[in-house]
């Protein structure tokens, strides 16, 4: 191991087929170090009338005991007792790399769920095994016969390892299994990867081989695998819409020369972009596709693709596909005909929708969205979510110190590097783990040459899952780049005792969820000193001394008060609801609205500096939100880009229950409106000690009073006020009531 000097790394938050072919690494099954990240679920599709259901609720939760109901087959094809099984909620799956339990995102997850759990299978009795899972769990005979369309609606959740050949399969029998019709639920999503979020809601249109027939078998077939786990629950057969069009995937393509297009990239500087690519293009422009299918029962005609472009949340290009007919239960993909180019710096947001002439039942499925910033400095082809990290340690011939992780970039035009961009992951301290960054260049037939890097830094625990950005050394030259093919790089090193060679000591945030196109994410075995391509794209990006964009930036708020709705706590139209900062950036209020009445608040505030925090809270009737409940009691966001939108959940979702009617009945105030002099008449059921406020809307107190043992209270308030709205506060040591005062 390296022993080098610990810097300081300054803040540089600034917004900010090649040559050689590189072999494709063989995976294992990794132990990631998963971050905890917030993800908002898709809610299932709304559905026709459901005639079949069952959420597996099979067995005793408690005990774990469980036998399949009567007409279920569940069979393991290689006979080695690898079978689906029944799992209570409360039993994590075990095995070399699976901690969890059900996934959170399921319907009913409490009543238990079915599981084929790989990697227990495969680490019994402490000896590791690799077989390859073979089984299919089948319902028993489904009348249909009065339905003229059926749909198959399920929840799952999987990971699969550790090669392409395996199978995640629907089928269907009509005839007792003589025939199958089958239908894919892996969607092509690779090895290591957890389920993306727009595969986990299962929908499938079976009518052409279910609807009008008396005896409808479904089963899943789980097929390959050695790891990991497939997990199903909430399984539904419905009968389906008239008119179901639904926006399968999409696709954002950048173009790059001779390369054609290169996938979706987060974040691009604007001076890399709108030169000529030398093959009738342009560099930077992307063409946008969309994937169709028609799961309603009518043919739907004029279908066709629309994308729009917003720029800072305001629209800036607006096009549609060719139109074309759709028929029931076939697919078709569409491209925008004309190529969209940025040409000005700001958050692009690409928003897919599949429209037609019919009117849509079920619209959630019709759109999706997809971002992509033009920065003055930074090349970055992630978004800035780790859902995983990385460090090598899964790959054959990995986990060795020395090894490098990295992310291609195809730079069109001269600059100068400043710094190197990492979000690092996990970090070992027991192996006294360090790193630096580097950047390579492709040299064609002379391979990957170092061409800058960073001081090597001593890892320390609280640079676990942040952000790091570090200066290149520069000596007056290395630090011009040239046209060409890079890649941006972490070098970690580690030690363990008695090991000569030491391993990782870390690893590095990987991005699950970009869409991007393969080929641009390495790994550098050190033991064998070659380049391998790898499939997990790692959060590693380039800032160039570039300058000119803008340094400040809106943030859009967003507060969901569903919960409280449903549980009468606010009150649409009457209550309101505001947010209120708590820093010298901003210090608020900011009233917020819904005009579309989805129960979602927000309001945009413009002209925060970028790179500066704030702290904020919401507020219903001048009342802050109980959230967070520990450390800095105030919520926290830095704006990191040109433009901000948040989303959060009143009081993160807790609810208190229904209001005391008792309180809430005797809790008046009169006359209000007032000129400024006003009675409070509170009637309690029990002696109460009251706490009584009165604040104005920017939550500054004007009044307060307190009071012991009463049942029946009034006093009257009579003070010198400005016109406005203002908000009276009753507490009585168990709930709190607020009620507006209009003074005028």
């Amino acid at each position: 191991m390296k022993k080098f000097t610990l810097i300081l790394a300054g803040l540089c938050l600034a917004l900010g087929s090649f040559g050689q072919v590189a072999k494709h690494g063989v995976s294992s099954p990794v132990k990631d170090q998963s971050v905890n990240v917030l993800t908002t679920i898709n809610p299932i599709k709304g559905s026709g009338d459901v005639f079949w259901s069952t959420s597996f609720n099979w067995g005793n939760v408690e005990t774990g005991e469980w036998v399949p109901p009567t007409g279920w087959s569940v069979v393991d094809e290689a006979d080695l007792g690898n079978f689906w099984m029944w799992r209570s909620p409360y039993d994590t799956i075990g095995g070399c790399c699976t901690w969890n339990g059900p996934a959170s995102y399921f319907e009913t997850p409490l009543d238990g769920y079915m599981v084929v759990p790989a990697d227990e299978y495969n680490s019994r009795d402490g000896v590791t095994t690799a077989v390859s899972m073979n089984t299919h769990f089948t319902t028993p005979p489904i009348d249909c016969s009065s339905k003229s369309s059926v749909v198959v609606k399920v929840w799952q959740a999987f990971r699969l390892c550790c090669n392409e050949n395996f199978e995640l399969l629907l089928q269907v029998t009509n005839d007792g299994g003589v025939h199958w019709a089958q239908y894919d639920l892996r969607h092509g999503v690779g090895a290591n990867n957890v389920i993306p979020v727009k595969y986990r809601d299962v929908e499938v249109n079976v009518s052409d081989v279910a609807a009008g027939l008396p005896a409808v078998q479904i089963r899943f077939l789980m097929r390959g695998p050695m790891y990991y786990y497939w997990m199903l629950d909430d399984l539904k057969l419905c009968e389906a819409y008239q008119n179901n069009l639904v926006l399968e995937d999409y696709w954002a393509d950048f173009s790059y020369g001779d390369k054609g297009n290169i996938g979706n990239i987060n974040y691009w500087p604007l001076s890399q972009m709108g030169m000529d690519d030398g093959v009738g293009g342009t560099i930077g422009s992307y063409t946008f596709r969309g994937a169709m299918l028609n799961m309603g029962m009518a043919d739907q005609e004029g279908h066709k693709l629309n994308l729009q472009v917003l720029r800072n949340n305001a629209e800036i290009w607006n096009q549609d596909a060719v139109a074309t007919d759709l028929w029931s239960l076939e697919r078709d993909t569409q491209q925008i005909p004309n190529p969209f180019l940025a040409d000005n710096y700001g958050v692009h947001k690409f928003n897919y929708t599949a429209t037609s002439e019919n009117e849509e039942e079920v619209p959630v499925n019709n759109t999706a969205s997809m971002l992509f910033t033009v920065t003055d400095s930074l090349f970055f082809r992630c978004d800035r979510t780790a859902e995983a990290s990385s460090g090598g340690g899964g790959w054959v011939g990995g986990n060795n110190a020395g090894d490098m992780v990295g992310v291609g970039y195809d730079i069109p035009a001269n600059c100068e590097i400043n710094y190197l961009y990492a979000y690092l992951g996990g970090i070992n301290m027991s192996q006294t783990p360090q790193f630096q960054f580097n950047l390579y260049k492709d040299l064609g037939e002379e391979g990957y040459a170092e061409i800058i890097n960073t001081e090597v830094i001593d890892a320390t625990a609280d640079m676990a899952w942040t952000w790091q950005c570090l200066p290149v050394m520069k000596d007056g030259e290395s630090e011009f780049l040239t046209p060409g093919f890079y890649i941006a790089c972490v070098t970690m090193w580690g030690y363990v005792e008695g090991d000569d060679n030491g391993v990782n000591g870390m690893g590095v945030g990987w991005d699950k969820d970009t869409k991007w196109s393969g080929s641009y994410s390495f790994l550098y075995r050190i033991s064998a000193g070659d380049w391998w391509s790898i499939d997990k794209l790692n959060m590693i990006g380039i800032v160039i001394s570039e300058s000119g964009g803008p340094k400040t930036a809106p943030v859009t708020f967003n507060v969901d008060l569903n919960a409280h709705i449903a549980n009468n706590e606010f009150h649409p139209g009457t209550d309101l609801v505001d947010v209120i900062g708590f820093t010298s950036v901003w210090m608020g209020p900011a009233a917020m609205t819904d005009p579309d009445g989805d129960g979602i608040y927000s309001v945009t505030v413009d002209g925060f500096p970028i790179g500066q925090a704030i702290e904020f809270k919401y507020r219903v009737n001048g009342v802050e939100e109980a959230y967070p409940t520990t450390g800095n009691l105030h919520r926290n966001y830095s704006p990191i880009t040109y433009w901000n939108e948040i989303n959060s959940r009143f009081n993160n979702g807790v609810t208190t229950g229904i209001i005391n009617p008792g309180l809430v009945d005797s809790f008046t105030v009169y006359p209000n409106p007032s000129s400024g002099s006003f009675t409070v008449s509170v009637i309690t059921q029990a002696f109460s000690d009251l706490t009584i406020t009165l604040t104005d809307i920017q939550g500054q107190v004007i009044y307060r009073n307190q009071v012991s043992k009463v049942t029946d209270h009034k006093e009257t308030i009579s003070k010198d006020l400005a016109k406005g709205l203002y908000f009276l506060t009753v507490n009585d040591g168990r709930e709190v009531r607020v009620q507006k005062v209009v003074v005028n």
